[in-house]
């Protein structure tokens, strides 16, 4: 079973809607729904990173395993760690997010050309790129961005990718960055360096109309 499909998730995420719910007055359920989805997604890795297993295959298991652990058996310590936790990620759903109703055309088109690009890519390397999004995860959030950790690990690796397909055949990328990993990984590194440094929305969020009454809002662009 899907790891976000078990009963240890949907715990931590009923957890997690209650600490949102102490930032954030007046939230529909639809954005309760969402944000928690995100922020249990984030607290996941945070764990792993805090407690340096995300490198291991089965990382979100034992992060799931960590939290039941904490809450059954030491309480006190499991709310004065996820309310840590929530004030960052918090204070960086609020610096980092923009929601927006509608795309920008030129947005999605270099998005489009990003995944053309990199999509390839990514179905050859397998584990070998998630080894590098679990990198960049760690990376990103050792520097305080503790929000939508899945999504901007996801983009800074594809980001990488892009600028090595960009100057080689999609065979010699491949080949490249399985020769290079160092390369990858400092890349990520300067890459996340600069994203610590940078002041202002990283991630957008595009919400239907109807968001705040039936309906829920999904990520698509990042810059």
């Amino acid at each position: 079973m899907e790891w976000k499909e078990s009963n240890a998730y949907s715990t931590l995420k009923s957890i997690v809607s209650h600490y949102i719910a102490r930032y954030f007055s007046d939230l529909t359920q639809q954005e309760v729904e969402f944000m928690s989805d995100v922020a249990t997604q984030d607290l996941v890795n945070y764990l792993a990173v805090k407690f340096d297993f995300i490198g291991d295959p089965d990382y979100s298991y034992k992060s799931l395993a960590l939290a039941s652990k904490l809450a059954e058996e030491n309480p006190l310590e499991f709310d004065s760690l996820v309310n840590e936790w929530a004030e960052i990620w918090v204070l960086k759903w609020r610096q980092r997010v923009k929601l927006v109703m509608s795309d920008d055309p030129e947005n999605t088109k270099a998005v489009q050309r990003l995944e053309e690009k990199v999509g390839p890519i990514l179905s050859v390397l397998g584990d070998e790129a998630t080894d590098f999004k679990k990198f960049a995860i760690g990376s990103l959030i050792r520097t305080g961005e503790v929000c939508f950790t899945n999504l901007m690990a996801e983009m800074v690796v594809k980001e990488i990718f892009f600028k090595i397909a960009s100057s080689q055949r999609g065979d010699e990328a491949v080949n490249f960055i399985k020769s290079n990993p160092v390369f990858v990984i400092n890349e990520v590194v300067k890459r996340v360096k600069e994203l610590g440094q940078f002041r202002g929305n990283l991630v957008v969020v595009r919400i239907n109309p109807a968001f705040f009454q039936d309906a829920r809002g999904e990520a698509v662009e990042w810059w």
